[in-house]
């Protein structure tokens, strides 16, 4: 059985969506786990009218403490083999449990990931510009694949293995980048599958909404990293996290906090930038 866990929290206008787009699967043997952080709009009652038209959708409430705690809550009340983390404001296509449980079931693997669609505000619905194989691919070096633009990890689009997981993967002390940690931690221990399918509707609109202000550097992962004893793919994925919080924060902040390893952004944007210019060598060769 896939258990989806979806943290809730005053989403509206958009859970309604999330859960049909779910009970609509292929897929038949799944259970729904929908967590409410304390949230204080209809959301609730939207979720428990869905939930008397089918009984494998269950509603938890706990008092509000973050994404992270409400994933972790999902997930110690998960029955399933097989664990999927859905935001409440995405869609799943209707491919997408049947999909990803192929990919694992069929390769042996633990965890697989796949393609989706972005759909901006004014309802245009594209793929992001990645340069995927026309099949799916076993990565061991997932750092890389992302990099390289072959590989992508989208919450709603990645299946996990159970037991690979343990008890609490995210760290509830975290509210930005709480997924990097966690990805950081499994990108090293684990081969993934990336299947160039879509399974999902990514809305930027709801997106937009929940982001986290970028005041309380204490929660937020990018002033939180420890690079003692990483591998050096691990140290050129936290470079391309300080990439990222320096469009974010103040450039001397961050240099302040991380010393010499403020420079590994620049080995993450040779690297970027090398695959960037294969991947149009490539395409000019193939023209």
């Amino acid at each position: 059985m896939i258990s989806v866990i979806i943290p809730l929290y005053n989403k509206e206008k958009a859970i309604q969506n999330t859960l049909l787009s779910v009970l609509k699967q292929t897929y038949s043997d799944f259970e729904i786990i929908v967590v409410d952080d304390g949230g204080t709009d209809n959301s609730a009652n939207i979720v428990k009218e869905i939930s008397k038209l089918d009984n494998r959708i269950n509603y938890f409430y706990k008092h509000n403490g973050g994404v992270s705690s409400a994933r972790n809550y999902g997930l110690s009340k998960a029955k399933g083999e097989w664990i999927i983390f859905l935001d409440a404001d995405d869609e799943m296509l209707p491919n997408n449990l049947k999909h990803l449980y192929d990919l694992v079931s069929n390769n042996n693997i633990n965890i697989a990931s796949a393609n989706i669609y972005i759909q901006s505000s004014n309802n245009d619905k594209k793929l992001p510009n990645l340069k995927l194989k026309n099949k799916a691919v076993i990565y061991h070096n997932y750092i890389l694949a992302t990099i390289s633009r072959q590989a992508i990890f989208s919450t709603g689009a990645v299946i996990f293995k159970r037991n690979i997981l343990g008890t609490n993967p995210y760290n509830e002390s975290l509210c930005r980048y709480e997924d990097a940690e966690f990805e950081l931690k499994l990108f090293n221990k684990q081969a993934i599958i990336m299947s160039p399918t879509a399974v999902l509707i990514h809305h930027e609109e709801f997106s937009e909404l929940s982001k986290t202000r970028h005041h309380d550097t204490e929660k937020d992962f990018i002033f939180n990293m420890n690079f003692k004893e990483k591998t050096f793919w691990q140290k050129v994925q936290m470079g391309r996290f300080i990439c990222e919080g320096c469009h974010s924060y103040s450039k001397e902040n961050i240099k302040q906090t991380y010393g010499f390893n403020y420079y590994w952004q620049y080995i993450y944007i040779l690297i970027r930038k090398f695959y960037s210019l294969k991947n149009k060598m490539l395409s000019l060769l193939h023209e």
